[in-house]
């Protein structure tokens, strides 16, 4: 029995550019995820623990989406200006507003230096909705709240939410 090496091939043969433009619509934003951020209440021990957990996705796991740029946007909230090596104006300071008196003053101080520094960080979202208030499950009310509703700028147009407690 002969073994048959050819084939036929029908219509034209797809050029290089033509295969790279035939991607998916939607562009997937995969980064780290911050480790931090998400529930380790299972995990107890020393990081070696945490790097051979596949339930939790290890600590350098990968993450996507919304999820990814919610996770982003809290390490941008809780960070302290001068706080990473190579971005000393990365971050918001946001400790600084903790025992202020929540006034209009100070409202428009954090609203108008969120906004400055997400138009420079992240200019992939839009703001919808903030909020900024005191924690009123703190007896002493040392914690300040702010609560972003945001809307992703790209074919998604994803809105979702990011709520950080600063104490």
């Amino acid at each position: 029995m002969a073994v048959t090496t050819t084939h036929n091939t029908y219509g034209a043969t797809l050029s290089l550019a033509v295969k790279k433009v035939a991607v998916s619509k939607h562009k997937r934003r995969s980064g780290f995820s911050y480790p931090l951020t998400g529930s380790f209440s299972k995990v107890t021990g020393s990081p070696a623990v945490l790097q051979n957990n596949s339930s939790e996705g290890g600590y350098f796991s990968k993450s996507y989406g919304v999820n990814l740029i919610r996770n982003n946007l809290r390490q941008l909230l809780l960070c302290e200006k001068g706080e990473r090596i190579m971005l000393p104006d990365y971050g918001m300071s946001l400790k600084r507003y903790v025992f202020e008196p929540l006034d209009e003053t100070t409202y428009f101080l954090i609203r108008n230096d969120i906004l400055k520094t997400l138009n420079k960080y992240f200019s992939i979202v839009r703001v919808l909705n903030l909020k900024v208030f005191s924690n009123e499950l703190q007896s002493n009310r040392s914690e300040l709240m702010v609560n972003l509703t945001l809307q992703l700028l790209d074919e998604s147009l994803d809105i979702f939410d990011v709520e950080v407690g600063v104490r």
